[in-house]
C-alpha cells in the first residue's frame, strides 16, 4: 500500500513539473531543457575474413581490369576447390578418383579446357601414385592432412586472368611392418598457374599447368 501511494505521488509530481502551462500565458516552464547529445557513430563492422587467412587484396593491372573483388572471387573459387577435395576421392591418386567428384571439377572448366584436358591433375591435390619405398598409404581417413593454400599473384593474359599460387598438403602414410597405427605425412607442394575467363558473375578455368614436389616423410606436430 505504501509503495502504491509513493508511486502515485511521484507520477503527480512529474505531471505537475512537465505540463499544464498555457504557452500563451507567458508563464515560464520550470523544466530546464538538456542539450541533445550527438550520437557517437558506431565503428564500422569488421570486413569479412578472406577465404585464405592473410590474403591481401589484389592490386595491379588484373585488379584494375576485372576489379579487386572479382579477382579475389576467382582466387577463392580455386582455394575452395582445393580445400573441399580433402574430404573427397580427389585426395587420392588419379586411378582411384570417383567419376562424380571429377564431374564437379569439370563443371568449372570452359568447353575448350574440357576438350584439352582429359587428366585433371593440377586441379587436384597431388600426383602421388606411388609412395616412397617402405611406406604404404593409410587405409583410414583422412587421406591428406594439413592442406594449405598459399598467397596468389594475379596477371593479365589478353582478356584472361592468370592466378599463380602454391598449395601444400600431406599424404597420410603408414610404415610397412608397423602395426602400431602411427601415421606419418609425405609433404607435397603443388605450384600451379591457372588461366580463368569471366562467366557471367563468376569464372571458368580455361587452362592450367602445375608441377609437384615431394618432401621427406616424417611426423608432424599434432598428428600421430
Amino acid at each position: 500500500m505504501l509503495r502504491s501511494t509513493l508511486a502515485t505521488a511521484a507520477v503527480a509530481l512529474v505531471l505537475a513539473g512537465c505540463g499544464g502551462e498555457d504557452p500563451e500565458s507567458g508563464a515560464t516552464s520550470a523544466v530546464t531543457s538538456t542539450p541533445t547529445a550527438t550520437p557517437t557513430p558506431s565503428p564500422p563492422a569488421d570486413a569479412p575474413l578472406p577465404c585464405v587467412p592473410g590474403a591481401e587484396p589484389f592490386t595491379g593491372p588484373a585488379a584494375e581490369e576485372f576489379g579487386a573483388e572479382q579477382v579475389m572471387a576467382a582466387y577463392c573459387m580455386l582455394a575452395d576447390l582445393a580445400l573441399e577435395q580433402t574430404r573427397t576421392s580427389l585426395a587420392l591418386p588419379v586411378p582411384e578418383q570417383d567419376g562424380r567428384d571429377l564431374r564437379s571439377v569439370r563443371g568449372i572448366l570452359t568447353d575448350a579446357a574440357r576438350k584439352k584436358h582429359d587428366d585433371l591433375t593440377g586441379l587436384t591435390l597431388h600426383d602421388v601414385s606411388r609412395v616412397p619405398r617402405g611406406y604404404r598409404r593409410a587405409d583410414d581417413l583422412p587421406y591428406v592432412f594439413g592442406t594449405r593454400v598459399g598467397p596468389a599473384t594475379a596477371d593479365l593474359d589478353g582478356q584472361a586472368l592468370v592466378l599463380a599460387f602454391d598449395l601444400q598438403t600431406g599424404l597420410v602414410l603408414e610404415e610397412r611392418g608397423d602395426d602400431s597405427g602411427r601415421h606419418l605425412l609425405l609433404p607435397v607442394t603443388r605450384s600451379g598457374r591457372y588461366v580463368l575467363v569471366p562467366d557471367g558473375d563468376g569464372w571458368l578455368v580455361d587452362d592450367w599447368r602445375a608441377s609437384f614436389e615431394q618432401g621427406q616423410v616424417g611426423l608432424v606436430s599434432g598428428w600421430s
